[in-house]
């Protein structure tokens, strides 16, 4: 699992893929940022003129960049294709396979260069975030010390989250089969879950709102004590969505 990890870790340093991702990355926070605008998958207008109208330090920035997050996952829907996606596309995964590594094996290290790839993009989606504000002279808003607890808090938050949605887009992949099929159903999963949830009266529903936990969050709407039930129903899906993967490409052929 850890030399498939390398070799997925090598392969992407020498991919322009993954400069472009980054970029785009780093763009998307210095827009949001540098115009002071916020937005997001299913953000109320209430919510964003809040942020509008408010006198925007670096904290400030932080929380606007939250709300703007779930725009993150659009992004790393690429990070999907090049590290797991183009494998099952042009079926080189059973070459990897073939060459000793169990399933169960293969599934996690893609899981997890997966997450150390999304973690090392929000964490520079904030970063730039911090630091644009201070080259436009804004103050903090808060203690440094705050500061680096909320870069941490929400790096590692909706980080972990867009994981979760990745670990169901896997396997979605591999029981279809379908690079487009994965990536449409992650791109849909946010808007399905709040519509749902809008139409509908089922209360569990909110712990499947993956991408909305981080802004809950930054609203105030949901305090870090509540945040265990959350945490419990992801890691069960990661569970769930990793055997289930691996007992999926069991039956395939090789």
């Amino acid at each position: 699992m850890f030399n498939q990890i390398k070799a997925d870790s090598y392969r992407q340093l020498h991919t322009w893929g993954s400069y472009v991702i980054l970029t785009l990355t780093v763009l998307l926070s210095v827009l949001i940022t540098a115009y002071e605008s916020t937005g997001g998958i299913m953000i109320n207008a209430g919510t964003m003129q809040k942020f509008a109208s408010s006198q925007w330090t670096v904290m400030t920035g932080l929380r606007s960049a939250t709300l703007s997050a779930t725009m993150l996952l659009y992004i790393d829907i690429a990070l999907f294709v090049m590290v797991i996606g183009q494998e099952f596309s042009k079926k080189t995964y059973k070459n990897t396979l073939i060459s000793g590594i169990s399933r169960l094996g293969f599934i996690l290290g893609k899981f997890v260069t997966m997450l150390l790839d999304i973690l090392l993009l929000t964490l520079a989606f904030y970063g730039v975030v911090i630091l644009t504000s201070r080259l436009a002279g804004r103050d903090g808003g808060t203690s440094l010390m705050t500061l680096a607890r909320t870069l941490g808090l929400m790096t590692v938050t909706m980080g972990f989250f867009i994981s979760v949605i990745f670990s169901i887009g896997v396997i979605v992949l591999v029981l279809m089969n379908s690079v487009v099929a994965a990536t449409i159903f992650m791109a849909l999963w946010p808007i399905l879950i709040v519509l749902l949830s809008n139409f509908t009266s089922w209360q569990w529903l909110k712990y499947l709102n993956f991408t909305g936990v981080a802004q809950q969050i930054t609203l105030g709407t949901l305090k870090i004590g509540a945040l265990w039930p959350y945490i419990g129903v992801s890691f069960g899906v990661l569970v769930l969505t990793i055997v289930g993967s691996t007992v999926l490409i069991q039956h395939k052929e090789l």
